[in-house]
């Protein structure tokens, strides 16, 4: 049974066939691609789509497309969320990437996944070193903090000895949070105030071999171990897996790590991370379409003449589309789509939740103040949401999205008698 995996970075694209029936440390065949992250989003969408049809057409067949893609991400989905990373795949914000991979790449009859690299990470580790721990915590250091955890070898990120997020990345420590002290800017920052001067990177730290340099990663390890010990204690952890490029320093930090995070754990350094996302990206697509949760409803709520509609945005550049609450805004979605490709429309589609203030919830946006919408919705969101004028047609849409600043054509579907289309 193959599958495919799709690891994005923050400068390359990287896919391998993966069989996800064999067992232990196969052998990748890779294909890596360069990737501009900060360029425009039919730019990035292509170049992730250029590797996946470049892979798939050199005579490999599977059904499942697994991508573990950074976020913040709507990994369900498959809808990007990212902002205030630096810039990284920011103008994606708001996009159905899922969708658009599918057009992009020609494969709309296989299942697309998207997963955190974090998540992908801990199922492929645990498969490659066939790993037999009960209970599992799995770190990628690198530009972030990434952080997952198993329980019998099931991926969890709900239980009562872990944060409440199910990362570890936003927990406080010392004076900020983990993602301060356990990620590549540290490095930096720790090497600047000792030494007066800048470093290109961990690699170039770890090489030096100096007093400073020696200082630097033992004061890291002691860092992390003492952040990871009450949490490997009350989880009952017995396996410490690490990965990511941080990692591959890990003789400079790994005895004072051990040292502080506690007994009774044993510490695994990784060194085919990039290698285990691949897999892990593969085996959590074909776990999905073994289950039922990738279906979406084909019934929708409302009734509309799906014609006219489609007509009517065949004219235009970018649309609107405002509703009720009750919605099936994904069956809804994927009518429209296919009835505009059939016109050889390319189409990029901007979900309004994207937009959701945190801790707001779609389905309250009716129920509890259905006519002032703009205070569920983050205004610095709702302008990161712009039209890429390199596809023929951006649509934004869901209960809300009239709330967008975008001068365009609008339809609301709950509003039948006032649209003079539906």
């Amino acid at each position: 049974m193959k599958s495919l995996g799709v690891d994005i970075g923050g400068s390359h694209v990287t896919a391998s066939v993966i069989d996800t029936s064999a067992p232990g440390k196969q052998p990748l065949h890779f294909l890596r691609k360069s990737i501009n992250s900060f360029d425009t989003a039919a730019n990035i969408i292509e170049a992730i789509s250029a590797c996946i049809r470049e892979i798939l057409n050199d005579g490999n067949s599977v059904a499942r497309i697994g991508i573990a893609f950074p976020g913040p991400f709507d990994y369900e989905k498959g809808v990007s969320t990212i902002r205030n990373v630096g810039g990284k795949f920011e103008k994606t914000f708001g996009i159905h990437i899922k969708q658009a991979l599918k057009d992009a790449t020609g494969f709309g009859d296989k299942l697309f996944r998207f997963s955190n690299d974090a998540h992908c990470f801990a199922v492929g580790a645990y498969a490659r070193a066939e790993l037999t721990s009960k209970r599992t915590v799995f770190l990628t250091l690198g530009t972030g903090f990434g952080s997952a955890f198993m329980e019998n070898g099931k991926l969890i990120t709900h239980h009562p000895a872990l944060p409440e997020i199910g990362a570890f990345y936003n927990e406080p420590f010392l004076v900020s949070i983990a993602d301060d002290y356990f990620a590549t800017r540290w490095f930096h920052k720790a090497y600047r105030q000792a030494a007066g001067r800048e470093i290109v990177g961990v690699q170039e730290l770890a090489e030096m071999n100096s007093d400073v340099s020696n200082a630097i990663f033992n004061e890291f390890g002691a860092n992390l171990g003492s952040f990871l010990n009450p949490w490997l204690q009350k989880f009952e952890c017995d396996e410490l897996v690490i990965g990511g490029n941080i990692s591959k320093a890990n003789v400079l930090f790994s005895s004072s790590l051990k040292q502080h995070a506690g007994k009774g754990v044993n510490i695994i350094f990784c060194e085919d991370t990039e290698e285990c996302i691949l897999t892990g990206a593969a085996y959590i697509a074909t776990e999905e379409s073994n289950s039922d949760n990738n279906k979406v409803g084909n019934t929708h709520s409302v009734e509309y003449d799906i014609n006219a509609l489609v007509e009517k945005l065949a004219d235009e550049r970018t649309a609107v589309i405002d509703g009720n609450g009750t919605i099936s805004w994904e069956a809804i979605r994927q009518e429209l789509h296919m009835a505009l490709r059939r016109k050889g429309k390319q189409i990029l589609w901007y979900d309004i939740n994207a937009c959701l203030k945190t801790g707001a919830e779609p389905g309250t946006l009716l129920t509890e103040d259905p006519d002032n919408l703009f205070r569920f919705f983050d205004i610095q969101k709702i302008d990161m949401l712009r039209p890429d004028p390199s596809v023929d047609l951006c649509i934004v849409y869901g209960t809300g999205a009239a709330s967008c600043k975008w001068n365009s054509w609008s339809v609301n579907l709950a509003r039948k008698a006032e649209s003079g289309v539906l």
